[in-house]
């Protein structure tokens, strides 16, 4: 029964998936704040929250199946889009003052984050001691770790360091990198190795790429709209 459900979600997933990482580029690409950014950004939210939930659902099938190690990469991998995608649109509901809920919510997010990647860094350290997959565990562990900075930080320090423009910029970038990361370490792992014959170690390169062009060009987009 659980197989099924689970071929159900991923039903669900993959189509939607592939249509998130499609839509992702329309509103980074066109003119910030036009009717076709905001049309197609909301589109492209809606399509992201449909892929976490069945990402969340299918690390609960693979716990209950005893596939442990996918249930976590799968469960990682939607915590740190999950936290990005809803503060790039939550940031932009908020006035000039914060509310508490947006602030007690994203101090929530942040905490989780922050003890899932020090969790994944020290798995890939200590049990797999940086050989193999634990490489790609310890680079995906401290990427999440520098959120318990937001811990506790208070309101105001927040509210004076950053601004809508920049948390949205940089909230959409990083779900995209955390989408098009997930398909490389999931579906289009099996086309690297099966179909282009890459070794299995050569795949970090793949699911590391995204982070590192996704950072060089948040930076890139602060820039441009002069957001520091």
């Amino acid at each position: 029964m659980i197989e099924l459900i689970h071929k159900l979600l991923l039903w669900i997933h993959i189509p939607f998936g592939i249509l998130g990482l499609i839509l992702f580029w329309i509103p980074v690409g066109v003119k910030k704040g036009s009717p076709i950014h905001r049309k197609v950004g909301r589109y492209y939210f809606i399509t992201m929250w449909i892929v976490l939930i069945t990402a969340f659902l299918m690390s609960i099938c693979n716990i209950i199946m005893a596939h442990y190690m996918a249930a976590l990469f799968l469960g990682y991998l939607a915590i740190i889009t999950a936290y990005p995608l809803w503060y790039a649109y939550e940031i932009l509901q908020q006035n000039k003052e914060w509310t508490d809920r947006y602030f007690m919510i994203r101090r929530v997010f942040s905490s989780v984050l922050f003890v899932s990647g020090l969790g994944m860094f020290l798995l890939g350290a200590i049990k797999f001691q940086f050989l193999g997959m634990g490489t790609m565990m310890a680079f995906f562990g401290l990427l999440a770790i520098p959120a318990g900075r937001d811990i506790f930080r208070t309101k105001a320090k927040a509210m004076d360091k950053e601004t809508k423009l920049k948390m949205h910029i940089q909230g959409t970038i990083i779900s995209g990198i955390a989408a098009y990361t997930a398909f490389f370490a999931f579906g289009g792992s099996r086309l690297m190795v099966g179909v282009l014959e890459l070794h299995a170690q050569w795949m970090m390169i793949p699911w590391i790429a995204p982070t590192l062009l996704g950072l060089l060009y948040t930076g890139y987009m602060k820039r441009k709209y002069r957001v520091g």
